[in-house]
Formats: structure tokens, C-alpha cells, sequence
């Protein structure tokens, strides 16, 4: 009814309060397409693709990118992080974003279409190789990400390919309606969670199993 009325400042007042229900709920707040602005990196923007209800990633990543993300967000050198409060990090949700790739262009090889890594290689979704074309998506915790109210476009090649359309409001920004290609993509990666949880379960097993290295 506050959208309807044009009334945006009651709309982002209901906005927060659905989020704080969220987060007592234990649920994501913010959906699949929704624009997200990093909250202390400036310039790093991007559009949700993916979300999960708490790390996928292992004690490796969580150790290297939280120390780096709570150094950043709380001001003291990353190694200074505690184990527990990383423990706690790795709780929250997270957000697989498509990164806006604005000022990214490799001058010295734009004829190759390549694009330069602006942000710590620890932060992405996936292996970073600076010679490929496009880079990895980022894996954001939700206490780094907030809506983008920014009126202008999140670039990125595939975002076309992935989204059809989006909507746009004061109080949220840009919501973009997904296609059935990011569908695939999201079940593709579902698919190879499931798995990885496989191997890590039986993993676990096999070395509790005192029998498992007898011939």
C-alpha cells in the first residue's frame, strides 16, 4: 500500500522491518537479483545470483576472507581476527554476486577483452585467473552487502544473459527478474554442493573408521 501511495520513506521503514524479521528468523534478507553495494569496500556493486543460508566454503576460505572482511569492516590489521569470531562469520548468510565491472578494463590487453581483478582474489566464488575474460563472481557475507540505490546499471556482460528486466524503487533499488539461464546455472551448482558434501561425509567417515586403511 506504501508503493502504491508513492510513499517510499514508510515503504523502506516496513523494508527494515521485514529484514530484522529475517534475521531473527535466521532467513536471508535480501533475494536472488536483488543490486547489493559492499558496505566498506567502495565502488564494489554487483547483482545477487545465488544465495546460501550460511558459508559453503571451507575452513580455508572462511579463515582468509573473514579475517580480511571483519578486518576491513571493524578497522584492525586481518590477522588480528579471532578463531571464534570467524566461527560466527560463517554462520550468517551469503550471497554469490555478479561483480559490476565498471573501471575493470585491462588497458594494456583490451584487445583480448580482458578485465582486471579489483578486489581480493579471497573474496570470489571461485579461482581467479587473471587472464580470463570475465572475473569470478564474489561470495559476500551479509553484513557486507546492502541494497544499491544507485540509479546507474550494474555492468556486466552476463547480466543480460542471466536476468529479464528489473524493477526499481527507492527503497530497494534494482531487483532483477531471473531467466531460465541462471535457473540452470543455480541447479548446476546445487548439484555440486550436494556432491562435495558427499566426499567431505564420506571423507569423515572413513577416517573415524579404524578398519578403513586395512587391506
Amino acid at each position: 500500500d506504501a508503493l502504491e501511495d508513492g510513499n517510499f520513506a514508510l515503504a523502506e521503514i516496513f523494508q527494515k522491518d521485514l529484514e530484522a524479521i529475517k534475521t531473527n528468523l535466521g532467513l536471508p534478507k535480501y533475494n536472488v537479483g536483488q543490486a547489493v553495494v559492499h558496505q566498506h569496500r567502495d565502488g564494489l556493486r554487483g547483482v545477487v545470483i545465488d544465495v546460501d543460508l550460511q558459508c559453503s566454503k571451507g575452513a580455508g576460505w572462511v579463515r582468509a576472507a573473514g579475517c580480511l572482511e571483519r578486518g576491513c569492516a571493524l578497522g584492525y590489521p586481518a590477522d588480528e581476527t579471532e578463531e571464534s569470531e570467524l566461527k560466527a562469520w560463517s554462520c550468517q548468510p551469503f550471497y554469490t554476486v555478479l561483480p559490476s565491472l565498471e573501471g575493470m578494463e585491462d588497458e594494456a590487453a583490451a584487445a583480448s577483452g580482458l578485465w582486471r581483478w579489483r578486489w581480493p582474489s579471497e573474496l570470489s566464488a571461485s579461482a581467479v585467473n587473471n587472464r580470463d575474460a570475465l572475473p569470478a563472481p564474489l561470495y559476500l557475507s551479509e553484513d557486507a552487502v546492502r541494497h544499491d540505490a544507485g540509479l546507474s546499471e550494474p555492468r556486466h556482460p552476463e547480466l543480460p544473459r542471466l536476468f529479464g528486466g528489473h524493477e526499481s524503487s527507492p527503497h530497494r533499488g534494482r531487483v532483477y527478474r531471473p531467466a531460465p539461464r541462471l535457473r540452470f546455472w543455480q541447479q548446476a551448482r546445487a548439484k555440486e554442493l550436494e556432491q562435495a558434501r558427499s566426499r567431505a561425509a564420506r571423507a569423515s567417515l572413513g577416517s573415524k573408521n579404524p578398519y578403513s586403511n586395512m587391506g
